[in-house]
């Protein structure tokens, strides 16, 4: 039975070889007894599957096969093969690290050094000199999802949120957030239909569970959540006067952005061709400057947002 597991649990799965092998070959596609190679018992090998099919990692297809679950791949691609690859340029690491504490080397020499050992590497393939130095260009959605899951997990303080995506796991850890007391102030851009009240409108109306249904009450009421929506407008483009109607098209109000304890910010570049979609996301890791600016920025368009009737009563109380 799948359940919800903390990123600690998942850690504590993943530190047995075997387990990590499993996982490693149910990425690839290929995964069942009677194919894999590899020293454990019919035994171990289910009791480790099971694990793996317990924390939402794996599951099985209907070909027999079992094969990772989207949570799986982004664990697999964001954790697991990047530390492989990671371990794999140890000295070349070392290096780095060695040549950051030089003081006799001016900075520009030592970005080109850095920018070397890196493309001499496999280390291109996750990272670039400016990743290790406070910043990072990410050009993968899936990419995304997972730094911006890392940046809320490592929130203490206070979190200013503007997304127009919606993925199950980042609103998991936002809620989280929440729970833990953590100050969270999220501006929805989702259509209508996807937005976060009416996700947790539905979850009120028909809860999966009793805990659920009351951690989103306790959710709604804290004062530690505040949401608002801004949803995309929707644009008149050209009129056919033969049938007098016109083609429309739906534009986001704005670029998702993050700021995390008012020092790390992640923001979206849009997409010139096709707004709706993701282009480039850039990622700073301790900037307080471009983080008040994101801050500002975020209650600037919060004064055209609305607070959704779910929240309404809060903010009467309040």
């Amino acid at each position: 039975m799948v359940q919800e597991m903390e990123s600690t649990q998942i850690f504590a799965i993943l530190s047995d070889k075997s387990t990590v092998n499993l996982l490693r070959t149910a990425y690839e596609g290929s995964l069942r007894l009677s194919g894999y190679v590899g020293k454990l018992s019919k035994k171990q090998f289910y009791a480790k599957l099971k694990n793996l099919c317990n924390a939402g990692l794996v599951e099985k297809r209907e070909d027999a096969y079992y094969r990772t679950t989207t949570l799986g791949s982004l664990v697999y691609n964001g954790h697991v093969r990047t530390l492989e690859d990671a371990l794999t340029n140890f000295w070349e690491l070392k290096a780095i690290d060695i040549l950051k504490k030089r003081e006799d080397f001016p900075a520009d020499r030592k970005e080109s050094i850095i920018d070397e050992l890196i493309r001499g590497s496999n280390l291109k393939n996750f990272t670039n000199s400016t990743h290790l130095t406070g910043f990072a260009m990410i050009k993968d959605f899936n990419r995304l999802i997972i730094e911006v899951i890392r940046m809320l997990e490592n929130a203490q303080k206070e979190i200013y949120f503007a997304s127009r995506y919606h993925d199950t796991h980042v609103s998991k850890k936002m809620f989280d957030k929440v729970d833990k007391g953590v100050r969270v102030h999220f501006l929805d851009g989702n259509p209508e239909q996807i937005s976060v009240e009416s996700r947790l409108n539905a979850i009120l109306r028909t809860p999966p569970d009793q805990e659920t249904f009351r951690r989103v009450n306790r959710i709604i009421r804290s004062s530690c959540f505040e949401l608002k929506r801004l949803g995309p407008a929707t644009i008149a483009n050209n009129t056919n006067s033969n049938t007098n109607t016109s083609d429309t098209s739906v534009v986001p109000r704005f670029n998702s952005f993050l700021v995390t304890d008012g020092n790390q910010v992640i923001y979206e570049n849009i997409n010139y061709g096709n707004p709706e979609e993701f282009a480039v996301a850039i990622a700073k890791y301790d900037d307080t400057y471009l983080a008040e600016q994101f801050i500002n920025y975020w209650r600037l368009l919060s004064r055209d947002a609305v607070i959704p009737k779910l929240l309404e009563v809060k903010g009467a109380r309040t």
